[in-house]
């Protein structure tokens, strides 16, 4: 049974909030890279006082309920459920102001 972690990016200048359910199985390692990462993004958020538009469950759900999410997924800009699946391949920095993951950017790390 394959599991997920969801990533959630809120888009202000979209105005929505989209769930991209992250394949865990076979991607631990760098699945927790990915987290460390974002941890110290909250840091500096913190510190400049901006609100950090992302966030790592590391709680996990089985393949079956991310089937359900996705099938019953708001439309908007993109919809507020997708499952990435594949080889994750956590970057080494996230850009500047983690632009590498804006809309949707997680997917490209995936393979």
């Amino acid at each position: 049974m394959t599991t997920f972690v969801r990533f959630e990016e809120y888009n202000d200048n979209e105005g929505e909030t989209w769930n991209f359910w992250l394949q865990e199985d076979g991607n631990e390692e760098e699945i927790d890279k990915f987290l460390n990462l974002l941890m110290d993004l909250e840091g500096h958020c913190r510190e400049i006082g901006m609100d950090l538009v992302y966030l790592l469950t590391t709680d996990t759900e089985p393949e079956q309920v991310v089937d359900k999410l996705v099938e019953y997924a708001e439309e908007g800009y993109m919809p507020s459920h997708s499952k990435v699946t594949g080889k994750f391949t956590c970057p080494d920095d996230l850009g500047e102001n983690a632009d590498k993951l804006y809309k949707g950017g997680i997917k490209d790390f995936f393979s």
